[in-house]
């Protein structure tokens, strides 16, 4: 796609138009071209060229093959990327409010979750004000889904993690230390080591993560938290890529990024059940789940790392409240609008 900053022209060839007028986007992403995340893009991709008739094709660049994870939102502001998968873990200064998606709040519904996200992002001002100062327009969102705790050995409480190392981040770690905790941090990929050798006792994960890394051949038990979830996770287009865009095709991106939601819900949920279900079977584990103490304990724990969040917008002139209060308003919508169909 032509641009029109001064930075951008010398990015010869990264977004051009073909002989037909077809607009081809440059899309970055850190993980690599396999498992249900990647396969959602690359069926957005397909949407996006068979809805435009052909006028909008998508190149991806899978494994930080253009740009590293860290670096994608300035990637795409600066017209490096046209579009690309942007991890608020990453991006704590430019996207504060953004972030508040990786706020450990009493929901774990991955659709509702998306759906609240999804609707903030695009009409909340503050967040809107946000990605126009960063250069990016909003498309869509992903989930890593809800956080559970795989272990060495048996956890039936929160009390049980008192002492113990725990591979966390983010609020979640914040949380976990709170409750007695010792946070550790340490990649994924280290984790299958670091516990079968005994130099972690838990980790923060994720069914469809726990399976895919085998981390449950080394450590037998997980406390099924099903504890909020990571959604400061999207789809972002630089703006100008997106404003060179004609009518018609804005108004394709626009519904497929929408109905991309629901797609990648569908998909999340079957690698969910089946992960839980490979795990089961294959390996010797045990898995136990909260008591409705503990789980009213989590969720009063979990509100400092919130109330931290907010105190810290508030002294960056930002409203935090008023974005937590929208937030939790369209939870609550969409938690009733599921509940009717289900």
């Amino acid at each position: 796609m032509k641009k029109t900053n001064a930075a951008a022209i010398g990015l010869i060839g990264l977004s051009v138009f073909n002989a037909e007028a077809s607009t081809v986007l440059r899309f970055a992403d850190y993980g690599p071209n396999r498992g249900v995340r990647a396969e959602a893009m690359e069926w957005m991709a397909s949407e996006l060229e068979k809805r435009s008739d052909g006028e909008i094709k998508v190149d991806f660049y899978w494994g930080g093959s253009l740009v590293g994870g860290s670096d994608t939102l300035k990637a795409i502001e600066s017209g490096i990327a046209d579009i690309g998968t942007v991890v608020g873990f990453f991006t704590p200064q430019q996207l504060q409010a953004y972030n508040i998606g990786d706020l450990p709040v009493e929901n774990s519904d991955m659709w509702v979750g998306m759906r609240a996200m999804y609707d903030l992002s695009n009409n909340n001002e503050v967040l809107q004000e946000e990605f126009s100062t960063s250069g990016v327009k909003y498309l869509t969102n992903y989930t890593t889904g809800p956080v559970q705790l795989i272990c060495r050995s048996e956890i039936n409480s929160l009390k049980d993690l008192e002492g113990l190392k725990i591979r966390a981040s983010g609020p979640y770690a914040d949380t976990l230390e709170v409750l007695g905790a010792e946070v550790v941090n340490m990649s994924q990929a280290d984790v299958y080591q670091a516990l079968d050798s005994g130099l972690l006792d838990c980790n923060q994960n994720y069914y469809y993560a726990i399976e895919a890394y085998q981390q449950y051949e080394v450590a037998p038990y997980i406390i099924e938290m099903n504890w909020g979830q990571n959604l400061s996770f999207g789809i972002f287009v630089n703006n100008i890529s997106y404003d060179s865009l004609n009518e018609s095709d804005k108004k394709v991106i626009n519904e497929v990024s929408e109905d991309f939601i629901d797609y990648l819900y569908a998909s999340m949920k079957s690698s969910e059940e089946s992960a839980k279900s490979k795990i089961i079977q294959e390996g010797s584990t045990y898995i136990s789940y909260l008591s409705e103490e503990d789980r009213d304990l989590l969720n009063e724990t979990s509100q400092l790392a919130i109330d931290s969040w907010s105190e810290r917008l508030g002294n960056n002139g930002i409203n935090a409240d008023q974005v937590l209060a929208e937030y939790y308003e369209l939870i609550e919508q969409y938690r009733i609008e599921k509940s009717k169909v289900e």
